[in-house]
C-alpha cells in the first residue's frame, strides 16, 4: 500500500519512533485529535469511478477547509468497506478480498494486522468493543449459503465462521424458491444475532419477492439458526452496499428501513417504503407499529442515523425512471437523493433545508456527534460535508471534499 505524509518532518518522526521501539515497519500516518475518515478519491472522469482509489486519512475538523488525499492518508487497494469497534478501524477490500486493521497508538495511525476473506458484504459491531459480525453474500447464483463470520478485532482475524442460508423459501413458491438472500443489516441482542436481507436472483439481479420484510435470527455466538421473522406491511429491509438500514433508539428498540426503490437496485416495488419496529428484548416485529414513510411523504427511505427523542436523520429517494435502475449509486450527474428528518414517534417526515439533492451514495455513512449528524453530499460539481440539526431540520455546509465522497466517519 502507498503511504503519504503531510511533511518530511512528520515522516522522519514516525520512522524514528518505530525504529526506537524496534517495531516492524508498517503503514502509518501521524494523527491529532479529530476524525478518521474513509475517503474515496476521484482519479477518473467525473461520471465514472472506475479508476478511483480509497484512502484512510485523518482530519482535525469536518466543518472547514478542504479534505483531500493529497499529501495525506494511507492508500488502499481499490474500493473498500469500513467498520470500526473498540478503537480499531477495519478496511475491507472490495476488489482484493483482504482486510486490514488500523489503530491509533502514540499519536500515529498504524496497521495492526490483516487477513484474507472469501466474502464480507455486511459488517457491523456486536457491542462488546472487540468483535465484528460479517455476512458474506452468495454471488452469481451458485451457492445459497451465506458465510457468517465473527471477527476478533484485537487479533485482527476471523475467529469463527459458519455457512448457512439466511432463509429457506417455501416449496410452494415455485420458481421463486431458489433465490439468493443478500444481507443488508445486523445487530446482536440477548444472545441472538439478527440479520436483515432481501431476496434476489444472483445471476440476473432481479428481485421477484418484494412484498415482505425479512429478518433471520441466529444464536450468538454459536451462529445456529433459530428462525426467520416476516412482515408483509412493507418490502425487504435495506439494499445493496451495506447501508445503515437498522437503527437503535435510547430504549433499545430497533427500527428497520425498507425501500425497494428501483433507483437502488430493485427491479420492482410492490409495497410502500416504511419502517418496522422490533422492541427491546423481542424477537418479533411489533404488530402495532408501522411508519409508512412513502405514504406520508412520497419518498422511499434508504438509510438513517438515530439521534435522540425519536428523531433520526435519513437519506431518501423518490423513484424516478429517469434516474435509472441504479441511480442512487450513479456519479453521472444525477441527484436523486434528499435528506430528511424522521420523527419515529409522531411518524412525520420533514425535508432538511439547505442541503442539496445529491447522488453517488454507495455506502451512505453517517456520524452522530453532539446531537448533530454529519453526512457526505455529492451534488455533482460540488462535494461537501454537511452538518444536520434534526431539531431544526436545517443543514450547514462544512468542509469541501476534494474527491468523490467520504466512505466512513469516525471520531477519534
Amino acid at each position: 500500500m502507498k503511504v503519504k505524509h503531510t511533511t518530511a518532518v512528520l515522516l522522519s518522526l514516525a520512522i524514528g519512533l518505530f525504529q526506537s521501539c524496534k517495531t516492524k515497519e508498517k503503514d502509518v500516518i501521524p494523527v491529532e485529535e479529530g476524525y478518521v475518515l474513509g475517503f474515496r478519491a476521484q482519479n477518473g472522469a467525473a461520471t465514472s469511478s472506475e479508476n478511483d482509489a480509497d484512502y484512510l486519512l485523518t482530519v482535525k475538523t469536518l466543518m472547514s477547509g478542504t479534505i483531500s488525499s493529497t499529501g495525506n492518508g494511507i492508500e488502499q487497494n481499490g474500493w473498500c468497506y469500513y467498520t470500526h469497534t473498540g478503537g480499531t478501524y477495519l478496511v475491507q477490500g472490495y476488489q482484493d478480498n483482504n482486510a486490514v486493521g488500523y489503530k491509533v497508538e502514540n499519536g500515529l495511525l498504524v496497521e495492526k494486522g490483516r487477513f484474507a476473506f472469501e466474502r464480507m458484504d455486511c459488517t457491523n459491531e456486536v457491542g462488546d468493543n472487540k468483535t465484528l459480525v460479517s455476512i458474506g453474500a452468495p454471488w452469481g447464483g451458485g451457492s445459497y449459503d451465506c458465510n457468517i463470520q465473527l471477527i476478533d478485532m484485537e487479533r485482527i482475524e476471523i475467529a469463527s465462521a459458519k455457512k448457512h442460508p439466511l432463509y429457506f423459501a417455501s416449496a410452494t413458491d415455485s420458481a421463486k424458491t431458489r433465490l439468493n438472500m443478500w444481507p443488508t443489516g445486523t445487530y446482536v441482542e440477548n444472545g441472538k444475532l439478527y440479520v436483515a436481507f432481501y431476496p434476489l436472483n444472483g445471476t440476473s439481479w432481479e428481485t421477484p419477492l418484494t412484498d415482505t420484510a425479512y429478518v433471520s435470527i441466529f444464536e450468538y455466538p454459536s451462529l445456529s439458526y433459530i428462525k426467520t421473522i416476516k412482515d408483509t406491511r412493507t418490502g425487504p429491509i435495506g439494499y445493496y452496499g451495506d447501508p445503515t438500514c437498522i437503527i437503535k433508539d435510547e430504549n433499545g428498540n430497533h427500527y428497520t428501513l425498507s425501500n425497494t426503490s428501483v433507483n437502488s437496485g430493485f427491479t420492482q416495488s410492490t409495497k410502500p417504503s416504511g419502517i418496522l419496529k422490533i422492541s427491546a428484548g423481542s424477537d418479533e416485529f411489533d404488530k402495532d407499529y408501522f411508519f409508512n414513510v412513502e405514504g406520508t411523504s412520497g419518498f422511499k427511505v434508504l438509510a438513517a442515523a438515530y439521534v435522540s427523542n425519536g428523531l433520526a436523520v435519513a437519506r431518501v429517494v423518490k423513484d424516478d425512471p429517469s434516474f435509472g435502475a441504479w441511480g442512487t449509486f450513479s456519479y453521472s450527474g444525477l441527484q436523486p437523493c434528499k435528506m430528511v428528518v424522521l420523527d419515529l414517534i409522531k411518524k412525520t417526515v420533514t425535508e432538511v433545508a439547505d442541503v442539496p439533492m445529491h447522488g453517488g451514495q454507495y455506502k451512505t455513512p453517517f456520524l452522530v456527534e453532539n446531537e448533530k449528524v454529519y453526512v457526505s453530499i455529492n451534488a455533482g460539481t460540488e462535494k461537501h460535508i454537511y452538518q444536520i440539526d434534526p431539531k431544526t431540520a436545517k443543514g450547514t455546509k462544512g468542509a469541501k471534499i476534494e474527491g468523490r465522497e467520504i466512505q466512513a466517519f469516525y471520531k477519534y
